[in-house]
C-alpha cells in the first residue's frame, strides 16, 4: 500500500527513473545519535484514574522528535520543504502516572534519499513505559509532493552517522 502511496507522490518514482541515492542507512541495529529529554505527566495529560492519556503519549512523542531535529540544526519552518509524519507505531508497555517524570528518548533508525524513520523509548527511571516508531519524508509545501531530503539535511546526517 505505502509503495503505491510513494509512486502516486513521488514523479522520480512514478516515472520509473530511479533517483541517485546520496545516503542510505537502512534499519540500523543499534540506535544512533540519542537524544533525550525530561517530560513531566501533568494534571492536563491524565483521566480521571490519574493515568497519562495515551494521545498525550503520542505528543510527548512529536516534541522530543522537534527538539531532536532543532539539536541536528534542521529548520523546522523553511519555506521549501515540510518534515510530514505518515506513519506511527506505538507500543505501551505501562501506564504512566499524574506527576511522573519520564524520559523520550529518540535515535534515527534509517535513513534515504526521501524518507527516515525514528524510534523511541518513553521511560519512567529504568521502566519502559512505551515504544514508538515513526515513518517522516520531506514534501514540497507548495504542490504537496514528496521530495528528496535537502543537501543540508543529508549533510548533517551523514556527518553525524560518520562520527
Amino acid at each position: 500500500m505505502f509503495l503505491g502511496l510513494f509512486k502516486s507522490i513521488c514523479p522520480a518514482i512514478s516515472s520509473g527513473v530511479s533517483p541517485k541515492i546520496r545516503v542510505f542507512y537502512p534499519n540500523m541495529k543499534s540506535p544512533l545519535h540519542e537524544f533525550s529529554i525530561p517530560v513531566t505527566v501533568e494534571f492536563e495529560d491524565v483521566d480521571a484514574y490519574k493515568i497519562a492519556h495515551h494521545t498525550k503519549l503520542v505528543s510527548y512523542l512529536e516534541r522530543a522528535r522537534v527538539r531532536y531535529f532543532t539539536s541536528l540544526g534542521f529548520d523546522l519552518q523553511a519555506q521549501d520543504m515540510t518534515v510530514v509524519l505518515y506513519h506511527l507505531d506505538m507500543n505501551f508497555k505501562k501506564p504512566a502516572f499524574f506527576q511522573d517524570a519520564l524520559t523520550v528518548t529518540v535515535s534515527l533508525r534509517s535513513f534515504d534519499n526521501f524518507r527516515m524513520e525514528l524510534y523511541y523509548k518513553i521511560r519512567r527511571g529504568i521502566e519502559l513505559i512505551a515504544r514508538a516508531s515513526t515513518g517522516l519524508c520531506f514534501v514540497d509545501p507548495k504542490t504537496k509532493i514528496m521530495i528528496p531530503a535537502p543537501d543540508k539535511y543529508v549533510e548533517k546526517i551523514n556527518a553525524l552517522l560518520s562520527k
